[in-house]
């Protein structure tokens, strides 16, 4: 077994005691299980692929981005540890986002900007990795193919688009299952999901911050 392998295993295995703590803990599978399948699903995307697409060659461009970023690349899991950590770090004996550790700021930040950012350019690093490989074997003159080229001549914005895009379905998902545990509960000490709109904007310029971060390493 790979290194890089054994490493996700043990991150999935942390991952899986965070979420069986915080379903003991507030005894709400509202936030647990979105944040275990979400981290179940990036951790083992290598093995899903290994089954998929056994050691055959690659019939398309999909394929082959793939094989090369998630299959055969022992990097893979630098792309998903951020935000492994950043669930592991709401754990009930030691959540940065809530109680006395979100109370300390850094130049107007919570302790959470760091897995937001670092997130952020883990996810940046992976698609614009993934479009540079993309262009490497793309030969396809239809407009599938064109589009993969111009995607690749700007990937900067295209990574933007979709950090913006999985930024709003996060935060609209968090502000849901903050209300519907409110519903339940009444009390924001007593639910696991902790929203609000400042939170937001620190998380959305976080995401931000992190996205500049990668484009300015990659060049």
């Amino acid at each position: 077994m790979k290194r890089s392998d054994l490493f996700r295993y043990l991150l999935w295995g942390a991952v899986a005691w965070t979420a069986d703590a915080n379903r003991r803990h507030y005894h709400m599978q509202t936030t647990w299980l979105p944040h275990l399948l979400t981290n179940t699903a990036s951790l083992l995307l290598p093995d899903a692929v290994r089954l998929l697409l056994p050691r055959k060659r690659a019939r398309n461009e999909v394929e082959e981005v793939l094989i090369k970023v998630v299959r055969d690349n022992d990097d893979y899991v630098a792309y998903v540890t951020p935000l492994a950590v950043g669930y592991l770090l709401s754990h009930p004996r030691f959540n940065i986002y809530k109680g006395a550790w979100a109370d300390l700021k850094v130049a107007g930040f919570g302790l959470d900007a760091i897995p937001h950012s670092l997130t952020a350019l883990a996810l940046t690093a992976l698609v614009t990795d993934s479009l540079e490989v993309a262009a490497d074997v793309n030969d396809d003159p239809t407009w599938f193919g064109r589009l993969l080229d111009w995607c690749g001549r700007h990937a900067g914005l295209f990574s933007l688009g979709v950090l913006a895009a999985l930024t709003f379905i996060w935060e609209y998902g968090e502000y849901r299952i903050h209300n519907l545990e409110m519903a339940e509960r009444g009390d924001v000490a007593q639910i696991n999901m902790q929203w609000s709109a400042k939170d937001t904007q620190q998380d959305i310029l976080a995401n931000l911050l992190g996205w500049a971060l990668a484009i300015l390493l990659r060049r």
